[in-house]
This record gives C-alpha cells, structure tokens and sequence, in this order.
C-alpha cells in the first residue's frame, strides 16, 4: 500500500508541476507572442522528499485553481493532507504558523515556483502586490478529510 501511495504522489505531483507550467505560460502570454511554432519546455520547479502517513483506507486527489484578487489574503487554514501548490501567475507570500517543533515563517513564490507542505501546517497565501495572482493546488486527501479548515 505504502509503494501504490509514494506512486501516487510522484504523479499528482509531477501532474501539477506540469499543469502549473503549462498554464503559467498560457497566462504570460507566452505562446501568442511566438511567431514561430512553440517547442515543449520541461522545468523542474519544486523537488522535495516526502515521507507520506501510514494509509488505513482511501485517498482523495483534489486538483483545484485559485484565484487572489490584489491585496488579499486566504485567511490562516490547513488541509486534510498533504499537497502542494504552484504558482500559476502572479506571486503570493505563504506565512506559516508557529508549532511547537518549527517557527512561523514567511516565504514569497513566484510564477511557476511550488510550495509544498505536509499535512496539519497551518499556513496563509497572501497577495500583497498590485495585480491579481493565480495557483493550481493538487491535495491527497486521506479518509475522508475535508480539503480546507480555516485556523483557529
């Protein structure tokens, strides 16, 4: 079971990077300012290790887009699982709460940059720019976790 889930997280990983890219340079406009025919690109944007939890049924696979209007923050929230999250357009600030192993933190990512974070962090996407920011978030929701609870 542990092999069948580290497989498909590699995939819904590598899924997002790749959809995450491709749509970045959608909305950069890149492929309109092209005369020429377009040839494939393949960035490797994020590479993380990743432990995953013992598994005792089903997972879910959420694959969402997002979208932050300027100056305008999520509210602190966490997931039922594990993910991660590219930056489409744009660039937004991910603060971290404090736990009691690790710091708050705050980290800004930009186009095509990915955050990734292991379940319970409680985290906050932030745009604090002047224009509106766009990301795809992909989740491993495990036994029937909601994919959003906002922070206490």
């Amino acid at each position: 079971m542990r092999g069948t889930f580290l497989r498909l997280c590699m995939i819904v990983c590598a899924r997002s990077l790749l959809l995450g890219a491709a749509q970045a340079m959608i909305l950069d406009n890149t492929l309109a300012q092209t005369s020429a025919a377009p040839k494939p690109e393949f960035k490797v944007v994020s590479a993380h290790d990743f432990t995953p939890p013992t598994l005792s049924s089903t997972v879910q696979v959420e694959q969402d887009v997002l979208y932050l209007p300027a100056g305008v923050c999520t509210g602190f929230h966490l997931h039922g699982g594990p993910g991660i999250e590219t930056v489409l357009s744009g660039e937004v600030v991910v603060l971290t709460k404090a736990t009691d192993t690790t710091p708050a933190s705050s980290q800004t990512f930009k186009t095509g940059e990915a955050y990734i974070y292991p379940v319970g962090v409680v985290h906050n996407f932030c745009n604090m720019t002047t224009l509106p920011a766009s990301w795809t978030s992909a989740l491993l929701l495990l036994d029937g976790a909601p994919p959003v609870t906002p922070a206490k």
